[in-house]
């Protein structure tokens, strides 16, 4: 259990660290003054003030973090309205409140996965091994086919799941994963975080598919680390089950993004506020414990 808190730990870290923009608030964010504003070298902004106006609604400004600094603001995004009131959402709050919450949210996924680990642990123990064996056999190739085809329909449903995908800035400028190269793509900030998760759905649900069926197959069946006393066996699903723990783990802010900030999504019916959220994070949490447990059975 140790190494199972352990795995997850790191894989956590290294998942959301860096998202954090950790950056100096010491220089408060500074709007320009009325006095200023009233300056005779800037009265061509007062002989236009509509676009003056539509200026600063299209860029509003938000507060600074008192936790981390954020260098830009969020766009607007349309929510379920008819679900859940704006104002009263995680993302209508000020950026303190938001930042608290999805870290609250996101340990909260982290320790009841940790719970299903040992429930999951606790069945193994209790049940025969002819009624969980289908844990090891058969949930991996469903599981598989699930994100093989979530991953196709990255690309087939493209605005669905584009919605999905947390803009730059959000949680009050806590959010800040970076997207290399997608200018030089012609890809958006939805695009290129939908389009990349997407391939490696279809890709990690490929492999941990032919390696629960034909473990044979691949070329890479097994590996040893460590001494020759007490070796680290790596078989034939321990990377690709690693790797779906990975990518579910990598996800798993879009799914505290349903929740804290309500978007509408095209296509998919807005889930009742907040127990279809508060499903979705338990089905996320069953999801990291299951991809967990094959890992570390498949080291034994």
């Amino acid at each position: 259990m140790r190494f199972a808190i352990q795995f997850s730990a790191i894989v956590l870290t290294a998942t959301f660290a860096p998202a954090f923009g950790f950056q100096s608030t010491t220089t408060p964010l500074s709007l320009p003054s009325a006095a200023n504003r009233f300056r005779p070298q800037q009265q061509q902004q007062l002989q236009k003030p509509k676009q003056l106006s539509q200026s600063w609604l299209s860029s509003p400004q938000l507060p600074p973090s008192r936790l981390f600094a954020s260098s830009s603001s969020t766009p607007p995004i349309k929510t379920n309205d008819e679900v859940k009131d704006p104002t009263t959402l995680i993302s209508a709050q000020d950026s303190t409140t938001q930042q608290l919450s999805f870290l609250a949210i996101g340990s909260g996924i982290f320790l009841g996965s940790i719970a299903f680990l040992n429930l999951y642990d606790t069945l193994e123990v209790i049940l025969p091994p002819s009624i969980f064996a289908p844990f090891y056999t058969i949930l991996p190739c469903v599981l598989s086919g699930a994100f093989i085809a979530a991953g196709i329909a990255h690309f087939a449903l493209e605005d669905t799941f584009t919605a999905f995908v947390p803009p730059k800035g959000s949680w009050g400028g806590l959010w800040q994963v970076p997207s290399p190269g997608s200018n030089q793509l012609g890809l958006t900030y939805e695009q290129y975080h939908s389009f990349w998760s997407g391939i490696a759905e279809v890709f990690v649900g490929s492999w941990l598919l032919i390696a629960t069926l034909l473990p044979g197959v691949l070329p890479l069946t097994l590996i040893t680390y460590g001494s020759c006393e007490d070796p680290l066996i790596f078989s034939a699903t321990t990377i690709p089950a690693a790797g779906m723990y990975f990518l579910t783990a990598c996800v798993t802010p879009a799914n505290i993004y349903m929740y804290t900030h309500n978007p509408l999504v095209p296509r998919i019916p807005a889930l009742p506020y907040p127990v279809g959220h508060a499903a979705r994070g338990v089905l996320q949490c069953a999801l990291l414990a299951v991809f967990c447990k094959l890992t570390i059975h498949s080291l034994q």
